[in-house]
């Protein structure tokens, strides 16, 4: 067991605490993770989420209980804590909703991918690949949708052209290549269609970098982070790191998952914040503060709770 937590964690620890002992001693800039953070969003991830999908057999890639359990899990807890930002912490409607980014926007590409791969192989990246298409359909689009009217409402337009800023959000998450490379390979699996050994090790090469790289910009993008402790904070903590994970496992048991699928929906749970959640507190000038200190907080605890998980999934 201490192996198996060994191989799924201290890969991930060691690359964090790279890219922070980078900028640390001069090396690297803070600025610099915006290259990496390119690298794996739009290059490396999306094919190993391409490889994951166009070489896994069609009839093990159809997991509606898995995508139900995710859909579940990600938007269940999204949504209650933009209604604690509403309600409880009074936070205006564009603040409120970064709060629930950052309480429901898990880091699958960064933390979760390299633990999932190391414990399930390549099969590993299928629930980031599901995971990423309920971000990027549901969860992006409404945070975009919700802070466009925030803007419009304090300019006194009210709610008459969301539906055009929903359909500009969808459209924008369609022609991302996080999004269509995989479902490129889903379909390509579904018509069993094999790809040259050539061209899948190119893909698979090129997919091998999104590990390593993306832990690396992590620590980069942590160095200099101010740490702070209030009740957002500590809220945002509760949230992200036990109740999603809770929300996970009863996903699992509502929709009857079993084996790897029930394991992998709990372990995404798990994984820490994304690190794009304060890119996007940034760009609203709003919670950039409360959001950073949860990422830098969540991927400490994040850590812990992985080995444990890890540990109880490995017997």
């Amino acid at each position: 067991m201490i192996e198996t937590i060994l191989n799924g964690l201290l890969p991930v620890a060691l690359a964090i605490v790279l890219g922070w002992l980078s900028a640390r001693i001069g090396l690297l800039k803070h600025d610099d993770a915006g290259v990496l953070a390119t690298l794996v969003i739009r290059f490396a991830l999306p094919f190993a989420l391409f490889y994951a999908a166009v070489t896994t057999p069609a009839d093990q890639i159809v997991d509606p209980g898995l995508a139900l359990c995710l859909t579940f899990g990600l938007m269940g807890s999204y949504l209650i804590a933009l209604a604690l930002g509403c309600l409880v912490f009074k936070h205006d409607l564009r603040t409120a909703t970064m709060q629930a980014l950052v309480c429901g926007y898990p880091d699958m590409a960064y933390f979760g991918a390299p633990i999932l791969a190391a414990m399930f192989g390549p099969r590993g990246f299928l629930v980031v690949l599901v995971g990423n298409l309920v971000t990027s359909i549901l969860m992006l689009p409404l945070t975009i949708v919700l802070t466009h009217l925030s803007d419009k409402r304090e300019a006194g337009h009210g709610w008459k052209d969301s539906v055009h800023v929903l359909g500009h959000s969808l459209w924008g998450a369609a022609i991302n290549p996080i999004v269509f490379l995989p479902i490129f390979g889903v379909v390509l699996s579904f018509c069993h269609v094999k790809l040259p050994t050539p061209v899948l090790s190119s893909v698979d090469l090129i997919g091998k970098a999104s590990g390593g790289t993306s832990l690396f910009a992590l620590g980069l993008m942590l160095y200099g982070e101010k740490f702070r402790i209030n009740l957002d904070v500590l809220t945002n903590i509760g949230i992200k790191n036990f109740f999603m994970p809770a929300m996970m496992l009863l996903g699992v048991l509502l929709f009857k998952l079993t084996g790897d699928p029930a394991h992998q929906a709990i372990i995404t749970g798990a994984v820490p914040t994304a690190t794009a959640a304060a890119m996007f507190a940034l760009k609203n000038k709003t919670y950039t503060a409360d959001a950073t200190a949860t990422i830098l907080l969540s991927t400490v605890l994040g850590i812990g709770t992985e080995a444990i998980l890890i540990g109880l999934f490995s017997r």
